[in-house]
């Protein structure tokens, strides 16, 4: 397999110019590589990325919930506070 010509920030710089809604034909005819080539650099990166969304949408589920178990931790304390002051 012959190495690319292209370094993985400028493929990156490529992908980003296809996602800015310009014309893969026509940055196909400015880099000199195939449509089926820019289209191949667009679904790797986007395989690349995939795992972080993931993790990211895990982590705001997991906060989400953390943020109910206090509000409900916070309820339970001060209606406790409330009933121990009451009882003095």
């Amino acid at each position: 397999m012959a190495k690319s010509q292209f370094t993985q920030d400028q493929i990156m710089a490529v992908v980003l110019e296809i996602n800015a809604e310009h014309a893969p034909k026509d940055l196909a005819r400015k880099y000199g590589v195939s449509r089926s080539t820019l289209y191949r650099w667009r679904a790797k990166l986007a395989d690349t990325r995939r795992p972080l969304r993931d993790h990211l949408r895990s982590l705001e589920i997991e906060n989400s919930q953390l943020k109910s178990k206090i509000a409900e931790l916070s309820l339970d304390y001060a209606s406790l506070r409330t009933a121990l002051v009451r009882d003095l």
